[in-house]
């Protein structure tokens, strides 16, 4: 441990308090022959104390010490029944009621202030300690966003890796049809790609090259049956554009063709909007 782990823990305070546990000695003292400002900040802390006592500490005075034990003797003498001296019984030789509640408060008030110094080591030291909990539990809670966040984006990629593994096998078919479609004149850099299955009338499309669309706007599949437009559903752009995203089944058709409608798609193919198309080979 680095010695501002120790300077700032409380261990210090507990340890000059005589309330440290034997590990926590060991620990400390170990710190204070590694680390020289360990050393120095445990002695700073005994001399602020040393000095704290000094201060709220106050030693009778020897008359006072004088008169308690008078008062002892008198005592003593009074239960064995000897007869106690006139001149004691003249002038009792006792400490007065006031001086005797002004020393009792004056001693209670430094038992107070010890305890109360005591009180706020413990408070120092488990609001340390609180501190340090607390932000074991933020690092904890950070980890755990962080092990979620990289959960997720695993659970993604291995989504992906299953949607290109199924792409592969599809475009690999042998009756799998492969109908590229290039631009038209109004967008002679556009290119995607139709893959169908005559059999199974499966129809995959596969975007190359097309411009992201307006928000109100979707591309939309068209196959073309016997001359007529047949839908074939709209598609996503993004990330979902670079796999195979499946469309309407078809059973038959001639060509297919992409164009830019109203988002949901539409009834008729807008031809003006027209990006690309191509014929199917044979």
């Amino acid at each position: 441990m680095d010695p501002q782990h120790f300077i700032s823990s409380g261990i210090i305070e507990l340890y000059i308090a005589g309330m440290a546990s034997e590990e926590e000695i060991r620990e400390l003292e170990a710190a204070m022959a590694q680390y020289p400002a360990v050393a120095a900040e445990v002695e700073a802390y005994r001399r602020n104390m040393e000095e704290y006592i000094r201060l709220q500490g106050r030693v009778p005075g020897e008359d006072i010490k004088t008169r308690l034990f008078t008062q002892i003797n008198n005592e003593s003498n009074l239960q064995e029944g000897e007869p106690v001296p006139d001149q004691d019984l003249r002038q009792p030789n006792v400490v007065p009621m006031q001086e005797t509640k002004s020393l009792s408060w004056k001693w209670l008030a430094a038992a107070a202030a010890v305890l109360l110094l005591g009180s706020l080591i413990l408070n120092y030291v488990f609001f340390n300690r609180y501190k340090e909990f607390k932000e074991y539990k933020d690092k904890y809670q950070s980890l755990l966003v962080s092990q979620n966040s990289i959960l997720s984006k695993s659970n993604l990629y291995k989504t992906r890796l299953e949607q290109m593994q199924e792409s592969m096998e599809i475009i690999q078919d042998p009756k799998v049809l492969k109908v590229p479609m290039p631009g038209t004149k109004a967008f002679p850099e556009a290119l995607a790609t139709v893959f169908w299955n005559p059999q199974s009338q499966e129809v995959y499309l596969k975007v190359n090259k097309l411009p992201e669309p307006a928000a109100d706007k979707q591309y939309q599949l068209w196959a073309i049956v016997d001359g007529k437009p047949v839908d074939m559903g709209v598609f996503e752009m993004g990330d979902t554009a670079s796999l195979l995203q499946k469309m309407k089944v078809t059973g038959k058709a001639q060509m297919f063709a992409v164009t830019l409608e109203k988002k949901g798609g539409a009834l008729q193919p807008t031809m003006e909007q027209m990006y690309v198309a191509g014929k199917i080979p044979g």
